[in-house]
């Protein structure tokens, strides 16, 4: 994990002896130029001058943001033993502890400059600080709990289409006044949840939570489109050096205007490995039955019209395979990129084969910090899904095909160390071959989260 740490190196007013002052100012642009991996290179050339304190000090944070931090605590431990009371080499030791997974002398020191440190570098501090907690969940048990309230507008609740014809189906038409027709909104939201880890060997720990919320529609005559949930999981995490693994079993029940619609069981399992400070990959799989509720549906908006909803003739098994890489750039902003691929197929047990289908997808997410408090992020995602027989079973209508795509955004502000506020914002089209299931999507929303700590 990498935290923003870079505006308090640049901030350093220092002064040192003028022997060695001109390569420590080199090393000290680079750095503040945002070029760690140049600054220890230039370092490493010069390995006459380590135990100078001004070029370790520089040359020892260098190391750390170039990937080499045991040369970089070893050179900034040699500077603290002659300016023991310096907060910024402090800081920067704490962080390479950090680094190198030493959680409990880096909690010591990090905790030492708690008390006096304000602005940025509380800010930053208490982040390092919250992530070593976390850590700590491989040898202590550790619970959290969260309540998240959101304001927002839909343009398509129900991804409803444009009344008139529909593309695909010759004489079928969709009516205005229908359940089918598109439908926008403004809704609120409410998200509560509890997680927890509990260890049971080095290395190893059982982990569960579950989690609770749901969707309400303002205006009175979109209550069919409510919806609320209840998830929990349970499994088991091993970490063994820089692989992990985990394993376990979800449950989830899903509600659409009070009425039990789907129940999804499902096992997960994922292989992780780091493979050096600033690059993740990981592989994984999930297994999962989706079983639909008969439940009564309105076929009108004005809810005169309603009958059953025929949904468990979409019961199917629906199997994943995913891969992902993650890489976090050295850099002030400390952004990191995520790139996923997923294939999966999922079979219907109903004898339906036009509901079984192929499904291949792709994700890319970037997040980025560009101030202490702020974070943004941004996630561009694509599904192609190939169906397996003709729609609605009918020789005469092509296979369905559907192409979507999804771009959304986030912005979040940490007020303090337990609320959050976070703004995002959601596009999402789908093309199909079946204009029954073409349609497109805007959304905006406005959440403030608590989190108990």
């Amino acid at each position: 994990m990498q935290l923003r740490h870079a505006t308090l190196t640049a901030a350093l007013v220092m002064s040192f002896g003028s022997a060695w002052a001109a390569p420590a100012d080199e090393l000290k642009s680079l750095l503040e130029q945002g070029f760690p991996s140049k600054a220890y290179d230039l370092g490493k050339k010069t390995p006459d001058l380590l135990g100078e304190a001004s070029f370790d000090f520089f040359f020892g944070i260098a190391a750390l943001d170039a990937g080499a931090p045991g040369e970089g605590v070893l050179a900034l431990e040699r500077f603290l033993l002659q300016f023991p009371e310096n907060r910024q080499a402090r800081f920067h030791v704490a962080r390479g502890y950090y680094i190198l997974g030493e959680d409990v002398r880096a909690h010591g020191e990090l905790a030492a400059l708690l008390p006096d440190a304000k602005g940025e570098e509380r800010v930053v501090i208490e982040a390092y600080l919250d992530a070593i907690r976390a850590r700590e969940s491989r040898y202590t048990p550790t619970a959290t709990f969260f309540i998240e309230a959101g304001i927002g507008h839909d343009s398509n609740i129900n991804a409803g289409i444009r009344p008139g014809a529909v593309d695909g189906l010759p004489g079928f038409t969709v009516d205005p006044s229908g359940i089918s027709s598109k439908e926008a909104d403004s809704f609120h939201s409410l998200q509560t949840g509890v997680q927890g880890s509990y260890p049971v060997a080095p290395g190893v720990m059982l982990t569960g939570g579950i989690q609770a919320g749901g969707r309400w529609h303002w205006a009175g005559a979109n209550d069919v489109f409510n919806q609320s949930n209840v998830q929990a999981q349970g499994g088991i995490t091993v970490l063994n050096g820089r692989d992990l693994y985990r394993t376990g079993l979800e449950y989830s029940l899903h509600w659409v205007d009070g009425a039990q619609y789907l129940q999804v069981a499902s096992w997960v399992g994922e292989w992780a490995h780091q493979t050096d400070q600033y690059n993740r990959l990981a592989v994984g799989a999930q297994f999962s039955q989706l079983r639909y509720e008969d439940i009564t549906v309105f076929f009108d908006k004005a809810k005169t019209l309603s009958g059953p909803s025929g949904a468990p003739q979409r019961n199917s098994n629906f199997s994943v395979l995913y891969g992902t890489w993650t890489h976090a750039f050295t850099h002030p902003w400390n952004p990191v990129l995520a790139g996923t691929l997923n294939y999966g197929h999922e079979s219907n047990v109903k004898d339906r084969p036009e509901y079984s289908r192929e499904v291949y997808g792709a994700r890319a997410r970037l997040s980025v910090q560009p101030a202490p408090k702020w974070s943004l992020t941004g996630e561009l995602s694509y599904q192609q899904s190939l169906y397996k027989d003709h729609f609605a079973g009918i020789a005469g209508f092509p296979k369905r095909r559907d192409n979507f795509t999804s771009l959304e955004l986030g912005a979040s502000y940490a007020i303090d160390r337990n609320w959050s506020i976070r703004a995002e914002a959601t596009y999402a089209d789908q093309r199909s071959n079946i204009g029954l299931y073409q349609y497109d999507r805007n959304m905006v929303a406005l959440k403030v989260r608590y989190d108990f700590r």
